[in-house]
Formats: C-alpha cells, sequence, structure tokens
C-alpha cells in the first residue's frame, strides 16, 4: 500500500490509521459464493472503512458534473488499495459501480451516507428476545464489509443449529455434489 500506520505523512503529526480514507478494506465475495459472477470473473469489493465525511457530498447533487468528479477523485485511494493486489485491475474491470454517502442515503436508506453502526453501536451477537429471531449484517458485530456481514450470518445460523449439525449438513451437500 501507499501508507503505513502513521497514515498521512505529509503533515508533521501524521492522521494515524483512522484518518480519512487510511484504511481501504478489499475483498473478493466470489471466494464465499463462486456463483456472483459468470466463469472467468470475480467480484472486488473495495471500500474505506466507514470514514468519508459527509460533508463532502452533502450540497453536491447526484449525477451533476461535480459529483461524478468528486467520485472519481474520493475513488483513487480504493483503485491504489485494488492495484496494490491486481496491477492491471483498470484494463481488465467489466463493470465499475463506485458508491458514495449519498448512493448508501439513498438506496440504503441510512442517514448521512452511513453504513453499520458505530463500533460502540454494535450488537454482540445476533440474539433477540424472540425466539427463532436472530439478525445479522453490518449492525452486528463484527460490523460493515462483506466478510464481517458473512460472519455475522454464519453466527446466526451457529446461534440457530449448532455446528455438528452444520458440518453434517455440509457434508451431506457436498457428497450430492452441491458444494
Amino acid at each position: 500500500m501507499d501508507r503505513g500506520l502513521e497514515g498521512d505523512t505529509d503533515n508533521d503529526e501524521g492522521d494515524g490509521p483512522c484518518g480519512e480514507l487510511n484504511m481501504i478494506a478489499v475483498s473478493n465475495p466470489c471466494v464465499l459464493d463462486e456463483n456472483l459472477a459468470p466463469p472467468g470473473y470475480i467480484v472486488v469489493h473495495a471500500y474505506g472503512a466507514g470514514n468519508e465525511p459527509y460533508g463532502l457530498w452533502k450540497d453536491i447533487k447526484r449525477n451533476s458534473p461535480e459529483y461524478k468528479q468528486l467520485k472519481e477523485e474520493r475513488s483513487k485511494a480504493l483503485w491504489r488499495a485494488v492495484e496494490s493486489i491486481i496491477p492491471d485491475v483498470r484494463e481488465r474491470v467489466v463493470l465499475d459501480m463506485t458508491g458514495s454517502p449519498l448512493t448508501h442515503e439513498r438506496f440504503l436508506r441510512r442517514p448521512y451516507g452511513t453504513y453499520g453502526s458505530a463500533t460502540e453501536d454494535y450488537l454482540k451477537d445476533g440474539s433477540t428476545p424472540y425466539n427463532g429471531l436472530v439478525l445479522c449484517g453490518d449492525g452486528i458485530f463484527p460490523g460493515i464489509g462483506i466478510p464481517a456481514v458473512a460472519l455475522s450470518g454464519a453466527s446466526a445460523a451457529n446461534a440457530m443449529v449448532n455446528p455438528f449439525q452444520q458440518w453434517k449438513c455440509l457434508d451431506d451437500l457436498k457428497g450430492k455434489g452441491l458444494l
């Protein structure tokens, strides 16, 4: 990557690992489900770890030239992170779906373009007072991002069916050639 844990060192103090766009997560959800992309393709998911300031976006109209320019500028850190793994990704990309806080606000119905909960607000597990209802998703520990949400789904499954029963089901599916 182009930065260490000290973050942006262009200033005297650095802005640390929690500074703006200093933490980029990159994942390939096709590792969990190969059906997410056609054969020979993968999905690459990259995001800034919940620290994109909404104030940059709040007065910009979606689809305006200013919006498109800001998305291009703010996505540079994401592209650098992906390029550190797949150097020629820009030549190989088939579909680029870059989101913004305005995207999250509109399509995820999240206030101020947030996603997930603040770390201190995560539910420790998905348990509820209702028998048979277990929650999972980005507001449940471990939080935002495809890997974390998948883990919360696995945890919810573990809460409903013990791991030995799950392993037996997985073995049965594997025996039938479904896995």
